[in-house]
């Protein structure tokens, strides 16, 4: 929200927080060592003597430990810290300069072998902690460093419309569908805004004068604002048996959800539509297979269940799930088989969506294109071309500058008709293809075992499946 002046901004106690972590984290570091070092000195003096003899044999052990008489004397002694951050109760803190010199007045002079094991594990110990400490003193340093660049960038005129902080620190976010919205990076993880509202995130301020005064843009998102009840321990634990999502997952697409749906039951195929852009204002049989795979009860309304369940196959389901799911597309009229008919349908619908998906592709690209032309010095776009342009004598009519395609009179727009025709004799070929490597007459229909076999062949059968995406 913008002001006209800017009031007093609020010291951010991240800084101290930060510095406060620090300590805390490295006197805890500190503590650990230490009791780990008497852990493992605890841990060697306090060993059962071994029985180092044989009788038979005469052999000298293999291992030498620490007398009882020793153990005794080192069980009494107290010990202090290899380092100087901290003490144990009980013992004068006092730094120890070589750990031989405490062990070597209570320990005999025929156990070098195991001061210097224990050396070496005290050693690496030591390195260990410190590494780790010095690892944390880093994140912590970055951490407050890219605090520090961020509070640097300061929208000024700008104030949050949750915490009231003027001005605006780090990043602001900018609702693009609000008259007049700003929340800051604090504030915006827990702001209650609309959910169907899209939030612009600003990291250099815009000059006070010229930030705008009006929504961007329509709401992207379809659904409407209504209250809704969490989802309980118990249904995300169903939907994560029956679906391959996590805890995580499955409450992000239960907010997406709500964003989407109009109403309380759930969306209803006119937001299907509006989710599919363009492709939504035709009619098509990929289109309304799609929508039959959501809605599995044939409602009508895909409900929650339906939509999770709906993208946990499309997006994590295995081959074997979208393979059956692909033949029920087919399976026209649901008599667990498909005839030849069914399979010209729906390869003839699917070539109409990818070509439908090529056209707006060519055309975003013209956009771009006439969007970045530089037309300073005057001269019109044919001028850019060497190619000639046909004239209406030689057969071929040039209209608005565009070159129609050949054999064919008219602009660009005339392609995709002959694209259609030339279609049908490759939609007739990939039919019989189909038929012979199910080793079929004609007149016989596939069943689902027998086009799972041809599906491990020809993986154009489950084209369509894939052709929108998830939808959603």
């Amino acid at each position: 929200m913008s002001e006209p002046s800017p009031s007093i901004s609020l010291p951010s106690l991240k800084a101290f927080l930060i510095g406060f972590g620090s300590g805390l984290i490295t006197t805890a570091v500190g503590i650990a060592a230490v009791h780990q070092l008497i852990r493992i000195i605890s841990d060697r003096v306090n060993k059962e003597p071994h029985n180092a003899e044989n009788a038979n044999s005469g052999q000298r052990p293999t291992r030498r430990h620490l007398s009882s008489s020793t153990e005794a004397q080192v069980r009494t002694t107290p010990l202090v810290s290899v380092a100087t951050e901290g003490s144990i109760d009980g013992a004068t803190p006092q730094p120890i300069v070589d750990q031989h010199a405490l062990l070597a007045v209570q320990a005999p002079a025929e156990t070098p072998a195991v001061l210097d094991e224990l050396d070496e594990e005290l050693s690496s110990q030591v390195r260990g902690g410190r590494q780790e400490h010095q690892s944390l003193l880093h994140l912590l340093f970055q951490i407050a460093e890219d605090q520090a660049q961020r509070e640097g960038y300061v929208h000024r005129n700008i104030t949050c419309n949750v915490c009231r902080t003027s001005p605006v620190c780090g990043h602001r976010y900018m609702c693009a569908n609000c008259i007049d919205y700003d929340v800051c990076e604090r504030c915006e993880p827990v702001a209650n805004h609309d959910k169907t509202h899209v939030f612009i995130q600003i990291k250099r301020p815009i000059p006070p004068l010229a930030s705008p005064r009006s929504a961007l843009f329509k709401p992207l998102y379809p659904g409407k604002e209504h209250t809704h009840s969490k989802l309980t321990f118990d249904e995300i634990n169903n939907l994560k048996t029956s679906t391959h999502f996590d805890q995580a997952e499955i409450e992000g697409l239960y907010d997406q959800f709500h964003t989407l749906s109009t109403s309380s039951e759930g969306l209803t195929r006119s937001v299907y539509d509006q989710c599919l852009g363009p492709l939504g204002l035709e009619k098509n049989l990929v289109v309304d297979s799609l929508f039959k795979f959501y809605d599995a009860n044939g409602d009508g309304v895909i409900d929650f269940s339906e939509f999770i369940g709906g993208l946990s196959v499309r997006v994590k389901g295995t081959w074997e799930e979208k393979v059956k799911h692909a033949f029920n597309g087919y399976d026209l009229e649901k008599l667990q088989s498909i005839s030849r008919d069914n399979l010209r349908q729906m390869f003839k619908a699917y070539f109409q969506i990818t070509i439908a998906l090529v056209r707006d592709v060519v055309r975003a690209c013209e956009e771009e294109m006439m969007a970045n032309f530089d037309d300073s010095q005057g001269r019109p776009v044919s001028s850019y071309f060497s190619a000639p342009i046909p004239s209406e004598s030689g057969g071929q009519v040039a209209r608005n500058g565009k070159v129609p395609i050949p054999g064919n009179a008219g602009t660009r727009e005339d392609m995709w008709p002959v694209m259609e025709r030339m279609s049908q004799d490759a939609i007739e070929e990939m039919v019989d293809n189909v038929f012979k490597i199910a080793k079929l007459a004609s007149d016989q229909r596939i069943s689902l075992d027998q086009f799972k076999e041809i599906a491990i062949v020809n993986s154009s059968l489950t084209s369509w499946f894939d052709a929108l995406g998830t939808v959603f």
